[in-house]
């Protein structure tokens, strides 16, 4: 009997001195047998050229699973940067914290994370990648893959066309210069973001010269080379996109602007409009505001606004938070594809 007592004894505590430990303290038992991911797809070396016309293809990573002696759910983090940047310091972040062991990412996407590494586009560069693993929302036992290179050729990301809008209801004329159109991310369909006078006209055309113009015969909505000038009924602030794939075009108000009681105008109005930037693909505007709140919104309505979140610089279309904000003149600058924002003192 005392024997019996004797081992229960032993056995409640050494339980008791296992369960005063920590999680890491029991996963650092024995790192010798830790095993750190292996790159499996692409292969070291590979190379991609990530080109306009192939936005919506999709490029892979794939890893084995992080080996750490135990029956866990690692979380990976997928890092690239160029290949003078050996300690990872200045690494882009392809994915975070994720448990799969692939990532799978637009060519868009991917053009848009390399071209931060502040590579040359339409130049292949060699950049280096690797996976790092860790475990439990610590982030802790950090396990650092092989390093593999990857050369990538990006594309520009300059927006820019040689197409324009002229006529007495743009902002410059028949005169000039012309309006500028945007590329939209879909091939040969171009936009832009204008003010336009009512009850005048407009035609489309490229380098600002009449060697080449479109307008709509008919006014049914299609183009026709040298075609007769498009008119606009009511003085707005519009959307224009013209199609160079079917030749189609369509006219609509549009506008993103600041409200709340932070801006000149208060909760009801009307906005402060913010101009489109295609050189950075963003909204922008320079105010005087008061110290107060304010959201984003699209066209002087609630039907689709942007509101802060817990953090700084990150929109959300879901329920967003007002944003507030002291008094002063700033230039607020909204990217509605990224989600974010800033508010620059001025």
């Amino acid at each position: 009997m005392k024997k019996f007592l004797k081992y229960i004894s032993i056995a409640i505590i050494g339980g008791l001195a296992i369960t005063s430990c920590s999680d890491d303290d029991l996963l650092k038992v024995n790192p010798a047998d830790y095993d750190a991911a292996v790159i499996a797809t692409p292969s070291d070396n590979a190379s991609l050229v990530l080109t306009e016309d192939k936005l919506d293809s999709t490029y892979t990573f794939k890893w084995n699973k992080a080996e750490y002696g135990l029956n866990v759910i690692p979380r990976y983090t997928l890092e690239i940067t160029t290949k003078d940047d050996a300690a990872f310091a200045k690494a882009v972040q392809l994915t975070t914290n994720s448990t799969a062991v692939e990532f799978s990412t637009s060519y868009k996407d991917l053009n848009t994370k390399v071209l931060e590494l502040g590579i040359a586009p339409n130049v292949a560069e060699e950049l280096i990648y690797r996976v790092v693993s860790t475990l439990g929302t610590q982030q802790s036992q950090q396990l650092i893959s092989a390093v593999q290179t990857i050369t990538i050729t990006a594309y520009p990301t300059d927006l820019s066309t040689n197409w324009g809008i002229v006529g007495s209801a743009a902002p410059n004329g028949w005169d000039g210069p012309d309006v500028q159109f945007w590329k939209s991310g879909v091939i040969n369909v171009l936009v832009a973001y204008t003010d336009l006078k009512g009850d005048s006209e407009i035609k489309f055309r490229q380098d600002n010269k009449w060697d080449f113009d479109y307008g709509d015969n008919g006014a049914d909505g299609t183009l026709e080379k040298g075609g007769s000038n498009i008119k606009i009924a009511k003085t707005g602030t519009y959307k224009i996109t013209m199609n160079l794939n079917d030749l189609t075009y369509k006219i609509e108000e549009f506008s993103w602007g600041l409200v709340g009681d932070a801006t000149p105008n208060g909760w009801d109005g009307p906005d402060t409009k913010l101009m489109y930037d295609g050189t950075i693909d963003s909204w922008v505007t320079t105010v005087t505001m008061k110290t107060g709140e304010y959201k984003f919104r699209q066209n002087d309505k609630w039907d689709v606004s942007y509101g802060g979140t817990d953090t700084p610089g990150v929109l959300t279309n879901e329920n967003g938070g007002n944003i507030k904000i002291t008094a002063g003149t700033y230039k607020i600058t909204a990217n509605f594809n990224k989600s974010t924002y800033s508010a620059e003192a001025q």
